[in-house]
Parts: C-alpha cells; structure tokens; sequence
C-alpha cells in the first residue's frame, strides 16, 4: 500500500488538500468520490522512516498495550506517548514518536502505521482501518493480539522443533571435518607398509584430502552454502522445491496441514472483523510461506469474484488439507462462516502443533541413522586393518609354535 497526498474539490469548488493510503491511484480517486470529492491532482509521500519490522511477539504486545490504553478512554496520541516511554529500543521508539506525530497533523492511525515502511504488516494496517471505520478500535486490537500471539506460539513452536535437527545437521559436519582432519590421521600412521583393505584406502585418501586442503574445504562448503541459500531464492526453483515439499509421502501431508493452520488463522481474523471476503483473501495468502500455493490465489480469488464459493475455490487450491473446505462449506450452508472459520482456526491451530512433532519425529531418526553410518564407515575403516594385524599375528604365532614342536621332536630323537 502506498500513502499519497491529494488535492480534491467538493461540488461547490471548495479545495481540500490531505493524504490517503489506498493500493492505487484509482482506488484513491474512488474513495474521494464516495466523499464527493474529486481528485485534482496527487503525489505519492515517499516514506524515509527506516524502521524494524515486528516480529509476531512484538506485535502481540504492541497491540496488547493499545487495546488496554485505548479501551480505558485514553486518547491514541497520549497512549503512543506512553508506549514510547516505556520502549527501550531506540528503532522501535523512533517509529512510534513518528506515529504520534503523524496523529497530530490529523492523519488517521492506520495511515500513519502504513508510512513506518515494513513495520507493521499489511494485514495490521487493514485491520485499524476496518477498525476505525466501525468506532471499535480497541477491540480490534485486542483481536489482533490474540492473532498474533498464536501466530508467535505456532512459529516458536516450528522453530523450537526444527532447532535439534538443526544442531544435529552442523554436529554432523563438525564430527565428520574432525575425523577426517586430525583423528583418523594418527590411526593411519599405524598402518604403513600395511596391505589395506579398499574401505580403508579409500577413507585415508578422504584424510589427505581434508588435512592438506582443510582451509579449502572451508571456503568451499561456504560457497556451497551461500549458493544453495540464492539458488533457492530463484523463482521457478524455489517454487517447485515448494511444490516437491507438499507431495512428499508422509511428510506432505504434516506440510499441508502447517500451511493450512496459518492461512485460516489470518483469514478467520480478517472475515470476522468485518472485512469483505475477496480482500480478506488477498492478505491471507501472504501469509502463506509456501510460493507454489499463494500463485494459486489469483485464479481463485477471480472464481470468487465470479460467483463461485468460497469452498468451491478453496477445494481447488492444491496444498491445503481438504477438511478446510469441508468446514468452510457448512459455515455458509449455516450463515456462520465467520464462526466456522474462527473454530476452524483453532482447530488447525492444534492440529500443526501435532503435525510439527511428528515432522520432527521423522526428520530425527533419518538424521541419527544419516550419522550413525558414517560413525560406522570410519571405525569399519580403522578397525578393518587392525583385525587383519591381530590375525596376522594369530597366524604367527601358531606358525612359530608348530616350528618349536618340531625342533622339539627332532632333539628327543637326537638324544634317542
């Protein structure tokens, strides 16, 4: 959304200059006209406030405060002043004095959050505005509160359950570069002038490889990674890698329902604050991380648009689980769709928790079994040698016995 400042002229010819944030040009000649203005001419306010975008913790609690501030008959300029003492960080401090600022000259809240760049999220902004526009602005952002601490409690729990494999990952290169570099070495001293078996062989080379070039090896796997992380922000691979995550046998369908969870949520928030259903659609796909299901919005937001409804068009969305649809389909045979989204949010809300431990429980025993047999590769190659060392002294020593038993014989026989 853009912030643009106008000049407009009423029937009698009556100039009035202000700002507005709309999507576009158009939308702002429209919504002039429904008060009966007509735009004469406009600018687009480029935004120079440079601030820190909110995590799902920080906008629980920005809104927590505002609700309890505003809903106490506090007015919003002297509830941002409060905020802003209360605030440590000087970003975040910034921001809000600079929304506090704004509200004096007369620009409405939401406006005013829109011109902080990507500080607040698009969804927010259109959620004041909707809130303004009703008079029931303190409840709203008590409704986002609750929004967006479940949306912080589903995301810690994701990133709570992902930190171990996540460790176990970097453990594994870790043990394996110090194997291979200073352990494995020393073993391989025992073994010179040795007839080797292949496995060993091969694994001492492996050896070389990493004590000679250890430093290489480094910037390699650096430049490995660093080009993994920008090939993966190329569009078509990024968005098939999405569409891969979602057909995988298991796995998809615990990916399906994650992605569900955080699409009903928002959609539920919206609908129920009395936002229209195409817009509501249209901020709820972004919050969808998956590329490969939010390209599929467009198509279906026109079928809605069409006529369709809207559990007709979210059955065709492929990487949703099909209970949405279903649930969605009784909320307007019923009339309550707002309801049946709201507990079909909470529902789902509780269903990605059970989908997020059994994701980990299978990503955990693949990378245990992944470590494991590297574990074995390497003690197989040490041991492998050392076997063969033993049974070649085995095989000494039986053949020194047998020769001493036979000297042994032919000096009885001598003394015979």
């Amino acid at each position: 959304m853009a912030v643009y400042q106008y000049t407009a002229s009423n029937i009698g010819g009556k100039i009035k200059k202000g700002q507005m944030t709309t999507n576009n040009p158009d939308q702002l000649r429209e919504a002039l006209k429904l008060q009966n203005l007509y735009l004469i001419e406009f600018e687009e306010k480029i935004n120079k406030t440079v601030g820190k975008k909110l995590n799902g913790r920080e906008l629980a609690e920005f809104c927590r405060e505002l609700s309890a501030l505003l809903g106490s008959g506090v007015s919003v300029v002297r509830s941002f002043s409060i905020i802003c003492k209360r605030q440590a960080a000087p970003k975040l401090k910034a921001v809000y004095t600079s929304i506090s600022t704004q509200i004096k000259r007369g620009v409405t809240l939401s406006d005013a959050m829109a011109m902080q760049g990507n500080t607040f999220p698009e969804m927010l902004i259109n959620m004041i505005k909707a809130g303004e526009a009703s008079g029931k602005i303190d409840q709203t952002f008590e409704k986002m509160s609750v929004h967006y601490e479940k949306e912080y409690r589903l995301n810690n729990n994701i990133k709570s359950a992902l930190a171990y494999p996540k460790m176990l990952g970097i453990l594994i290169v870790l043990v394996v570069m110090v194997l291979f570099t200073f352990i494995m070495p020393t073993f391989f001293e025992l073994f010179e002038g040795m007839e080797l078996p292949v496995l060993t062989q091969i694994v001492m080379k492996i050896s070389d490889i990493f004590k000679q070039h250890f430093i290489m090896i480094v910037l390699i796997g650096v430049i490995v990674c660093m080009g993994v992380y920008y090939l993966f922000h190329i569009y078509i691979v990024r968005k098939t890698f999405d569409r891969i995550k979602i057909k995988i046998p298991k796995v998809g369908a615990l990916m399906k329902i994650i992605y569900t969870s955080q699409f009903a949520r928002t959609l539920a928030s919206l609908y129920a604050s009395g936002m229209n259903i195409i817009d509501s659609l249209q901020i709820s796909k972004n919050t969808i991380p998956n590329l490969y299901i939010r390209e599929q919005f467009d198509p279906a937001i026109r079928k809605v648009r069409s006529g369709n409804t809207l559990s007709e068009t979210l059955e065709t969305i492929d990487g949703f689980d099909i209970k949405l649809s279903q649930t969605v389909e009784v909320g307007e045979e019923t009339g309550r769709l707002d309801t049946m989204l709201i507990s079909t949010a909470d529902s789902y809300e509780y269903e990605s928790q059970k989908a997020v431990s059994k994701l980990i429980s299978i990503i955990q025993p693949v990378m245990i079994v992944f470590m494991a047999g590297i574990v074995l590769l390497i003690v197989g190659a040490v041991m492998l040698p050392i076997f063969s060392m033993y049974g070649n002294i085995e095989k000494s020593s039986d053949q020194s016995g047998q020769m001493a038993y036979v000297d042994y014989i032919d000096y009885e026989e001598d003394v015979i």
